[in-house]
């Protein structure tokens, strides 16, 4: 049955282009939208996706075998501008539980194919991933903000969750919130951490140094109206929103773009290559033995959580 899966994978360019598509089961990330499509339920759509030949290639199709080593290579970070960075297996595994999967063959067969997946990604990373160094958002924020007394977090969704334990107990962090039941969730895990509502006015947060940093997707026109009402001093902004490019922030003080803070990456991927050649070799091994395979491992759901 692995023969009738196609993967399409979208782009930022063109996630948000592309309407729901029936009987499709979707992941999405900050980077990329993926569709897991069944190649005869979803022929003419696919035919259609493949010969749209647009260049640079932002949506793109893999099959089969190829859509499992595709699917293998992301959750495992190899295709990340962070090489192996773990947000995304754990973003993976939270959209898995959350998936409303068909009771039909096909269902079962995706939800296996997830297991799969996990127990795969999960064996990549424990013999080729781990102990790479820093590779994370949130190393990069604390890397960037070291020495700062304080640092305003705009955002309490996962960005802000990942990135707050590298702040916690190296500097003041005060987090401007717009879901309360996120920032009340924050606050519960991380007690340390200062709350405030995130609103078009002054806050009364009076701090003579700062450091600025957006986790949440906003329009860069009101985070610059926002930051000129506050009485607190923001020396350096980091701007880690996926539209920090086409949506430039401009501000008093200088702004770091998401792009910027992966060019400070390329050094350390060169000297990570030997360990993504690696991860990629297993994968291959792992894909090959899948397609050998006449039925899936026999794992139950629940591994997924382990």
């Amino acid at each position: 049955m692995i023969d009738q899966l196609v993967i399409v994978n979208l782009r930022r360019e063109a996630r948000d282009k592309m309407p729901a598509v029936l009987n499709s089961l979707e992941w999405q990330t900050c980077l990329r939208r993926i569709l897991f499509l069944n190649s005869h339920d979803n022929r003419e759509l696919i035919q259609t996706l493949e010969a749209g030949n647009v260049i640079p290639p932002i949506v793109e199709t893999f099959r089969g075998q190829h859509a499992y080593r595709f699917l293998l290579e992301v959750i495992c970070g190899l295709n990340s501008p962070i090489v192996g960075e773990t947000a995304v297996m754990g973003q993976f595994k939270e959209f898995l539980l959350n998936a409303k999967f068909a009771k039909t063959s096909w269902g079962n067969f995706l939800r296996q194919l997830a297991t799969n997946l996990m127990i795969d990604a999960k064996r990549v990373r424990s013999r080729h991933l781990q102990g790479i160094g820093s590779q994370s958002y949130g190393s990069l924020v604390r890397h960037q903000v070291k020495g700062m007394p304080a640092v305003a977090v705009l955002g309490s969704g996962k960005l802000a969750r990942e990135i707050l334990p590298w702040l916690i107990g190296k500097t003041k962090v005060r987090v401007f919130y717009r879901n309360w039941q996120h920032a009340k969730d924050l606050l519960q895990e991380y007690p340390e951490i200062e709350l405030a509502q995130y609103a078009d006015a002054e806050t009364g947060w009076e701090e003579a140094e700062a450091g600025l940093v957006i986790a949440a997707p906003m329009k860069a026109d009101d985070v610059a109206r926002w930051s000129l009402r506050q009485s607190a001093s923001f020396t350096k902004c980091l701007d880690l929103r996926g539209e920090a490019a086409t949506d430039p922030i401009t501000l008093q003080t200088p702004v770091i773009k998401l792009h910027e803070l992966f060019e400070a990456l390329r050094a350390e991927r060169e000297r990570l290559a030997e360990h993504v050649e690696a991860a990629r070799a297993e994968i291959k091994q792992l894909v090959q033995r899948q397609s050998q395979q006449a039925q899936f491992r026999p794992f139950g759901w629940e591994d997924l959580c382990a």
